[in-house]
């Protein structure tokens, strides 16, 4: 009785082996699975992660210096749920050699100089820091405006709430990072502005934290 055949898929990404489109693949990936490190001693292997289903279910992701990305799945894994599988770490990739900045880079621009300003305000001072926090919600939401302009969603949803904006992204395939901390932020801005709270210290470093990581997320470098 012959053995099942692994799944397997190759894809070339032009530009996915680059040092800034190679750690934002493996981010993507991260977020999006329960992933872990495989250990490879291949000089041209960049990246090898394993991702896990129920089951002895598996599928590992190689990344080559070749831009050349190698899908293997273990052949439990039916054929048409590895093809859906493959076709979304294939996604990923294209979404990390192409950041938002080149499409958007004055709107992007716009986000990186109300962050430097935010940084600039003191931490000392209670009511710099609820300005802080807004200023870093802000930018946040000019991101995720501008990836769905980016994933041509426009109108109405443009307007939307944080929540319903991610959603949208998600819903066209996009890779959202720590959306569950973009929707704590909006959450804690909405407090400041409607109720006048007043953020801690620590609130405030984490607040600014959010949106420089997802400012660099669509960065161009």
């Amino acid at each position: 009785m012959n053995k099942p055949k692994r799944n397997e898929r190759k894809a070339i990404v032009q530009g996915i082996s680059t040092d800034a489109a190679s750690k934002k693949y493996a981010l993507f990936i991260s977020n999006e699975f329960k992933v872990f490190d495989v250990s490879d001693s291949g000089k041209y292997v960049l990246l090898h992660k394993r991702i896990r289903f129920p089951e002895r279910r598996f599928v590992d992701v190689i990344l080559y210096t070749t831009d050349t990305i190698y899908i293997s799945g273990s052949p439990h894994i039916l054929q048409d749920e590895f093809g859906r599988i493959a076709t979304r770490i294939i996604q990923l990739a294209q979404q990390a050699t192409t950041p938002l900045e080149q499409k958007r880079p004055l709107s992007i621009q716009r986000a990186k100089n109300i962050l430097d300003f935010a940084n600039k305000l003191s931490l000392e001072n209670e009511y710099e820091r609820m300005v802080q926090v807004i200023l870093a919600d802000t930018c946040n939401e000019i991101v995720l405006r501008e990836q769905m302009k980016a994933a041509n969603i426009e109108g109405a949803p443009l307007d939307e709430g944080v929540p319903d904006k991610i959603k949208r992204l998600e819903d066209k395939g996009y890779a959202v990072m720590n959306e569950e901390q973009i929707k704590n932020l909006r959450e804690l801005r909405n407090r400041i502005v409607h109720y006048g709270d007043v953020p801690d210290k620590t609130q405030t470093i984490e607040a600014l934290k959010i949106a420089k990581n997802l400012v660099e997320q669509v960065s161009a470098t």
